[in-house]
């Protein structure tokens, strides 16, 4: 006699968390923030959100979501096509006041994208060991970067 297979026993793998998180600045990284091509989309942004939306649990990490206020996806969706805001709602929010690296989550694997990051954040990494864990990206000289990362992640 054939056995039944339960709806139980596959709950746990789609319940199961994402291995990885991503925290995600926006100017420098998903938008230029250069003088001629000033908040356009950066090359393959579309992309890039689908991919890691899919695959990590992502957290924005920028200033457009910082002190309890979450502007990120009303700050994006006037610089992405309309088909981005299933993805940018994907991402969660995070919150910190003075450094970013107050809202990493230590305790889990993660990668920081990240264009500009400051002495005391880069000393935070340090003390837990995490240097590794930041992407340094530059569109300014490498405007393809976010599909090189893709292929790292």
């Amino acid at each position: 006699m054939e056995e039944l297979v339960s709806c139980r026993d596959f709950l746990p793998n789609l319940l199961s968390p994402k291995n990885m998180i991503i925290y995600l600045d926006i100017d420098g990284v998903l938008t230029y923030d250069s003088l001629e091509k000033f908040g356009q989309a950066a090359n393959g942004a579309m992309e890039f959100l689908r991919a890691i939306t899919n695959k990590y649990d992502c957290y924005w990490l920028t200033t457009h979501c910082r002190g309890g206020e979450n502007h990120a996806t009303e700050h994006l969706s006037k610089k992405l096509p309309a088909e981005a805001l299933p993805y940018l709602n994907l991402i969660k929010p995070t919150d910190w006041s003075t450094w970013k690296t107050e809202a990493i989550d230590f305790s889990h694997d993660f990668r920081w994208i990240e264009d500009g990051v400051y002495g005391p954040e880069l000393e935070a990494l340090r003390k837990h060991n995490c240097e590794d864990k930041l992407i340094k990206i530059n569109l300014r000289e490498k405007p393809d970067q976010l599909k090189d990362i893709l292929s790292q992640l």
